[in-house]
């Protein structure tokens, strides 16, 4: 969940993954029908559930824990999953320290990308141009 939606469970993905644990509903509607239907995919409880099973089907359709995680994120035929799998064995080993009273920090530190001086100034310069036009 915390990969998958940053635990926001109305999160909705450019692909129609929805809820907390982006299921696919297109392709996953048959499990939401002893719910209510498609539209319980926002009811946390619910889309948790139906996560669950699917990930349980990808694993052991995969064959291990991290093939199922490239199947469930649908990298499951591609050689790599963009880290995927490596970021929720990261997140579940994090959450595991901090269950046991370690102190891990909030979140994993990210690189902050930088621009180019010049090309900063050419912006600016852009953008000064329509006002004194």
């Amino acid at each position: 969940m915390a990969v998958e939606s940053g635990f926001n469970q109305f999160a909705q993905s450019a692909v129609g993954a929805q809820g907390l644990m982006q299921v696919m509903t297109k392709i996953h509607s048959d499990k939401y029908e002893n719910f209510g239907g498609k539209l319980a995919a926002f009811d946390p409880l619910t889309n948790l559930r139906v996560g669950a099973k699917v990930l349980q089907e990808c694993i052991a359709r995969a064959g291990s824990l991290e093939a199922g995680l490239r199947s469930y994120v649908g990298a499951g035929n591609n050689d790599g999953d963009g880290g995927y799998a490596a970021k929720v064995m990261a997140e579940h080993s994090r959450l595991k320290q901090v269950s046991n009273g370690h102190s891990v920090p909030a979140s994993a530190p990210q690189s902050i990308p930088t621009v180019a001086p010049a090309k900063v100034e050419s912006e600016v310069e852009k953008v000064a141009s329509l006002f004194n036009s």
